[in-house]
């Protein structure tokens, strides 16, 4: 067994300012720090022949040491993914919140799409747990949870 601990979670971005937005002040993520990443080593880490990327970690107010990684390359600029919610190496995280009925309401006031209306799901040990699926600015998939009190 290698693994010991989870560290973070990358998402690509086509606009870091548009989605710092979004994940901080709509989702309420919080700055971590940052860094330029650029030169031989990012380039062959990546596979890529020259890489120059912005990287901004957050992480959510509960949960410090497991990080978001809001990652845009400059060089080279990547392509839209075609992947959607239920494809082959498609993948989403979830942050948990207190009222998934007013999380909804006011993403949904501020234009975020969604997939569905919050949905509640009656699991044996958690109890009643509230879920919905929606995107970020780029199309990428979140979710969001509650669980009982």
């Amino acid at each position: 067994m290698f693994a010991t601990k989870f560290d973070h979670v990358a998402v690509t971005v086509s606009d870091m300012e548009r989605s710092l937005k979004f994940y901080c002040d709509l989702l309420g993520l919080k700055r971590d720090g940052e860094h330029d990443l650029e030169g031989e080593t990012i380039s062959r880490m990546a596979g890529k022949e020259t890489v120059r990327m912005k990287v901004v970690r957050l992480v959510c107010p509960d949960t410090p040491g497991i990080y978001i990684d809001l990652q845009q390359y400059l060089e080279p600029e990547g392509k839209m993914s075609e992947s959607k919610l239920g494809d082959i190496a498609n993948s989403h995280f979830c942050v948990e919140v207190r009222d998934i009925a007013k999380a909804y309401e006011t993403l949904k006031s501020h234009g975020v799409e969604f997939v569905s209306a919050p949905v509640e799901f009656d699991l044996e040990q958690e109890g009643k747990i509230g879920c919905v699926f929606f995107l970020d600015p780029d199309g990428y998939v979140l979710e969001l949870t509650e669980y009982p009190q």
